[in-house]
């Protein structure tokens, strides 16, 4: 079952007191334990009410009334969405919260419904629309992955070598399509694109058939990328590569934790094999005597 976990606000987080390093390191060793165990799926911290509004609905009319809001124990100041067994595990572990405000405080636990709990009534017309509506959620992430793929790409094309790192995690690791066979830290990645963008003439950073799969905090990419250079004839703009990309999902922002790039070889010459259309997947004449 799914739970929300509700902070109840108190009179210093209404007030925009910030907790100390203590309870900062405090709550964030118990969020840590909460993700390792599979139970947190989301969770955020509320600023005070003085810094949000309300909406009244009354039939067609709508009436926005600034914070601060005087019912202090009846606000919220954060929350989870965990997934548990049963109200008792949810219980067992708010138990195990550290005390989240300066003073005395309560935390909420709610369960969330599930399609379900609506029975008949969520027809199967119902039904889909839901699914739809999370399928896009999804794709949201997406949305998020593609743009982070496209400012490296505008990074690549104007030699930006702070940009094309900078959503590196710092223990990435590059298996890049140039020795060394692996490259690990964006300062040494940095290094490696100094050492070869200068070589190359000018060239437009093109990706294809990209496929992605978004989980909560981890997602793969993988398709393929081309310099296309000016040049004709230059080797950087010869083939088309394989591309692999691995984000991990770090204080809410994507980060490109691993990155491999190849192409295939020839067994038979040990040269690589060259990917000139995307459209034909060709391989070499082995000839009869490969299979010997």
């Amino acid at each position: 079952m799914r739970v929300m976990v509700m902070v109840k606000a108190s009179e210093s987080s209404e007030a925009g007191k910030m907790p100390d390093e203590k309870l900062l390191t405090d709550m964030g060793n118990f969020n840590e334990k909460l993700v390792e165990a599979g139970i947190m799926k989301a969770g955020e911290g509320l600023k005070p009410t003085s810094q949000g509004v309300r909406v009244h609905f009354h039939g067609t009319e709508r009436t926005v009334t600034d914070g601060p809001f005087a019912e202090t124990k009846e606000l919220i100041a954060g929350y989870w969405i965990w997934e548990v067994r049963s109200m008792s595990e949810a219980i067992d572990w708010v138990r195990r919260c550290p005390n989240p405000m300066m003073e005395d405080s309560d935390i909420e636990i709610r369960p969330i419904f599930e399609l379900e709990d609506f029975g008949d009534e969520m027809t199967p017309e119902l039904r889909e629309q839901e699914a739809t509506i999370q399928q896009k959620l999804q794709c949201d992430g997406e949305a998020e992955l593609r743009r982070l793929i496209h400012q490296w790409s505008t990074a690549l094309e104007a030699r930006d070598y702070d940009g094309l790192v900078a959503n590196y995690t710092e223990d990435s690791v590059l298996y890049g399509g140039i020795p060394p066979y692996k490259t690990v830290g964006p300062q040494n990645i940095r290094k490696l694109w100094e050492g070869c963008l200068p070589h190359f003439p000018e060239f437009k950073s093109v990706h294809h058939d990209l496929t992605f799969e978004v989980g909560n905090d981890v997602a793969f990419v993988h398709g393929l990328h081309q310099f296309q250079t000016e040049v004709a004839d230059h080797p950087a703009g010869q083939s088309w590569m394989r591309v692999t990309i691995c984000f991990r999902k770090k204080e809410g922002q994507w980060k490109v934790l691993h990155e491999h790039v190849s192409l295939p070889f020839n067994p038979m010459t040990n040269e690589a094999w060259k990917i000139k259309d995307p459209a034909m997947l060709d391989e070499p004449s082995y000839g009869a005597e490969s299979c010997v």
